[in-house]
């Protein structure tokens, strides 16, 4: 009897996992679905201060330094464009957790000078004598700037509060420029009358940009951001120079090519 209860009990326990539904196991996939999920919010809007640098006028200094008589040179500065105060405004929506589109709109001051004396390209006195001529010179130029701009964050902000990110695009870029000219005549300390005075114009010109900055997190809906950015970019400044023979127009090419660093605050929302 007890032989028979124990064969009983091995021949149940092979039949029933031969006869019970196979067990199938899932593995997990290789490249998971991924939603927009935790507390940070999808858009945020940022405003910054920074300097940009590298931006020149060489080619327009370059030539009204002809003017100046080789043994008046060493009397001549010129400080071209320095680090250019800025402000930014941009707004960002994110398409993913680490993918965005931006937009900004930003202002850069810049401003280069020449001071000196020159010989004017003038009919002598009656008693053969030139004026001496002391110059001075103000180019200075308001830049507007609009970009378009992709963004990739290599950390999910749902996840880590500090988030690095890359991105490019497309800018327009919108510079007012003033040219100052005033010439005083050194015998008699008043304004010399002939001279490029004041001109101004403003132009639209295309570029692109590269950008590379990060955003801590201090609340989900508060950051600080810090940005570093190149350009490529370049304007025409067209110039009304006075000759003997009359007015002649001469067009000088201004660069934008260079950097910029802004630091700002991020609002989400």
């Amino acid at each position: 009897m007890k032989r028979t209860i124990i064969c009983s009990l091995v021949f149940v326990s092979l039949v029933i996992p031969i006869l019970s539904p196979p067990t199938v196991s899932y593995a997990d996939p290789i490249l998971k679905p991924r939603k927009y999920h935790g507390p940070i919010p999808k858009r945020y809007f940022t405003i910054s201060i920074g300097v940009m640098g590298g931006a020149d006028n060489e080619e327009m200094w370059n030539f009204l330094a002809r003017e100046v008589d080789e043994v008046l040179r060493d009397e001549a500065t010129t400080d071209d464009f320095g680090a250019a105060p800025s402000i930014e405004c941009s707004y960002t929506t994110k398409l993913h957790p680490q993918f965005a589109v931006r937009g900004k709109g930003a202002l850069t001051i810049l401003r280069s000078e020449s001071r000196g004396l020159l010989i004017p390209d003038v009919e002598p006195d009656t008693t053969g004598v030139l004026p001496l001529v002391e110059f001075e010179r103000d180019f200075n130029i308001l830049l507007f700037s609009l970009d378009a701009t992709g963004l990739f964050y290599f950390q999910d902000a749902s996840v880590k509060s500090f988030q690095s990110y890359i991105g490019g695009g497309f800018s327009l870029y919108i510079p007012r420029a003033k040219l100052k000219e005033e010439l005083t005549d050194l015998d008699t300390g008043e304004a010399f009358a002939q001279g490029i005075k004041e001109q101004s114009e403003w132009s639209v010109n295309p570029g692109i940009h590269a950008i590379l900055g990060f955003l801590y997190h201090l609340t989900p809906t508060f950051a600080v951001n810090a940005e570093a950015r190149t350009q490529i970019a370049q304007s025409k400044f067209t110039l009304d120079y006075p000759t003997r023979d009359g007015v002649q127009a001469l067009s000088f090419d201004v660069d934008y090519v260079g950097f910029s660093l802004t630091v700002g605050v991020a609002k989400f929302f």
